[in-house]
């Protein structure tokens, strides 16, 4: 990932930070104050906070406070729990935000997306060691035994296809899948690269699980405002459109990412 190395780069990143705090032109008075959560085991996107129970910090909560810096907005990123719950409470109103979604239709339904994605993510086959099998497409899962977490999504085209020929099963938390993968409940589990690596990192299993080459799918990940949140409006929507496009042009996210992967790996010791 990109590092910041240079003095003429922090230069060019602050004076952007500078850029972003002039005040634009939107009424967004309707809201001072957004509810965030989202899947608590992403980091180093998103993580639970050990420094303040029942909060969540990481990256795309630090993309969200520069995005929102100059409006007037605070906001709140909660620990709603497991992310099946959290993608609940976004559907029934109970979270203004989620920091970190794929696109699905079914998640459109209850869901406004803040356009561009704020990064893309590749999703893998990850597997116990001496376990690999050969996989090209999707269809040498067919006969396998496969895991992942709990209303987790790897595109709208895999999940179809998974739902009408793959033998998938699911479990709370991604730690709980690679244990059911080492005791070989399972032949696979599909996770996120990125967090998949962090996860197995400081859970002690990183020498049991490897992962296939040719990823399941790369989709994008992005904020997103629940269509029942009293905040969601055109002019903050338009208004975080704007902002994270800027944040995306100026490669933000690949700035910030070994900063979060080093505090997260810091809160783990």
């Amino acid at each position: 990932m990109f590092r910041i190395s240079s003095a003429k780069t922090l230069l060019s990143f602050m004076l952007f930070i500078l850029l972003l705090s002039i005040p634009v032109q939107a009424n967004l008075s309707i809201c001072k104050h957004l509810v965030v959560t989202g899947n608590a085991e992403y980091p180093p996107i998103l993580w639970r906070d050990q420094h303040n129970p029942g909060k969540l910090t990481g990256l795309a909560v630090e993309l969200l406070e520069l995005a929102l810096m100059d409006s007037g907005i605070t906001i709140d990123a909660r620990d709603r729990g497991v992310w099946a719950r959290a993608q609940q409470e976004a559907k029934h109103g109970e979270v203004d935000m989620l920091a970190g979604a794929f696109i699905t239709d079914q998640r459109q339904e209850y869901m406004d997306y803040i356009l561009p994605q704020f990064t893309n993510v590749p999703s893998v086959v990850w597997v116990k060691k001496g376990r690999e099998f050969p996989f090209k497409e999707w269809s040498d899962l067919l006969t396998k035994r496969g895991g992942t977490l709990v209303n987790n999504s790897f595109g709208q085209d895999f999940d179809k296809y998974a739902s009408e020929r793959l033998d998938i099963r699911t479990s709370a938390t991604a730690e709980r899948s690679f244990a059911m993968l080492i005791a070989e409940r399972f032949d696979y589990v599909l996770y996120e690269l990125y967090q998949g690596l962090t996860i197995l990192e400081v859970s002690g299993l990183k020498n049991n699980v490897t992962h296939l080459q040719e990823p399941v799918s790369i989709e994008g990940l992005y904020f997103t405002l629940s269509k029942k949140s009293g905040c969601n409006s055109k002019a903050l929507r338009n208004y975080l459109n704007k902002r994270i496009q800027e944040l995306t042009d100026f490669n933000t996210f690949d700035k910030l990412f070994d900063k979060h992967m080093q505090l997260w790996l810091e809160q783990q010791k």
